[in-house]
């Protein structure tokens, strides 16, 4: 794993920055491919945003072993936003918690991969999720576990800007600053959006910095599909002592797909022939840009 007290190099992690890229770029593929071949309406915009955030977190960041995935030593990762759980499950089997072939009954009956994360069927999976609120207060309670213990693991969870809504967000963001949860770190996806369109001009949550600095958290700002961005991001929040800290990840819902990135489409949809090959010829002209990058 990355040493959590330094950064990605933009010149010296050149090539990691790069392999980190085509494996966003391969997960983004997959998704689509999953949800077209299946014919199920994915939540694309929450699933395609998070991307980046899962690929750096279990390919570089967390202290994990895919071989022993209740390891008690291992950092743990909490999908408070349990309905992009397909970029959960396709960043968990590329880093070797189960094999591709477990998606061939994606979402049926008996399947260990359902629409929402079940920490008791799928490997990897460290908590339940699905209703929008719940996954903060459980991340809440596994890092006071590890205060209480004296463990060496950290607890990672990922929130919606659109999930700020609910009031057991602030609930928990409260007790973990009065607890001074410094081991809980909070990626929080900041695309603007709800599954129902931009949030803004109705039940918006901004000022939404100002609002974390006010429950007394270390509040960090970044890119959330530029590594170097939300590495350094991360660094100062692994470094904070006394408080939690939250990171507000800059993202656009639906990344990889036109559609969503550019059309004020609902969340989950299915995705028709013509728009799947247009957000394929989206992707290939991603890689293109990625591979020559490396050989410039």
């Amino acid at each position: 794993m990355w040493p959590k007290d330094r950064a990605l190099s933009p010149v010296g992690d050149r090539a990691m920055i790069q392999q980190l890229a085509l494996k966003a770029l391969a997960a983004r593929r997959f998704i689509l491919k999953l949800g077209f071949e299946q014919k199920i309406r994915l939540h694309y915009g929450a699933t395609m945003s998070i991307v980046e955030i899962l690929t750096l977190l279990y390919h570089r960041w967390m202290t994990i072993d895919p071989s022993r995935p209740s390891w008690q030593e291992r950092d743990r990762f909490v999908l408070s936003k349990g309905h992009a759980a397909p970029a959960l499950y396709a960043v968990l089997s590329s880093a070797g918690f189960f094999p591709e072939s477990e998606f061939d009954n994606f979402r049926r009956i008996g399947s260990r991969l359902q629409g929402h994360p079940d920490r008791n069927k799928t490997p990897g999976v460290d908590c339940s999720t699905g209703s929008l609120g719940q996954g903060l207060p459980v991340a809440c309670g596994m890092a006071l576990c590890s205060k209480i213990d004296e463990a060496p693991y950290k607890v990672y969870a990922c929130i919606g800007d659109g999930e700020c809504n609910e009031g057991s967000i602030w609930e928990a963001a409260l007790i973990a600053s009065n607890l001074g949860l410094d081991r809980l770190i909070v990626l929080l996806d900041r695309n603007k959006k709800s599954s129902y369109g931009v949030m803004k001009g109705r039940n918006d949550v901004e000022p939404l910095a100002d609002k974390w600095r006010a429950f007394n958290w270390a509040v960090f700002e970044c890119d959330g599909h530029d590594y170097v961005s939300l590495s350094s991001s991360l660094c100062g929040a692994e470094t904070t002592r006394g408080r939690p800290s939250v990171i507000l990840c800059n993202t656009v819902k639906g990344k990889g797909i036109p559609l969503a990135e550019n059309t004020p489409v609902r969340s989950n949809f299915y995705l028709e022939p013509e728009r799947y090959r247009e957000a394929l010829e989206s992707l290939d002209k991603t890689e293109n840009e990625i591979r020559h990058d490396r050989q410039d």
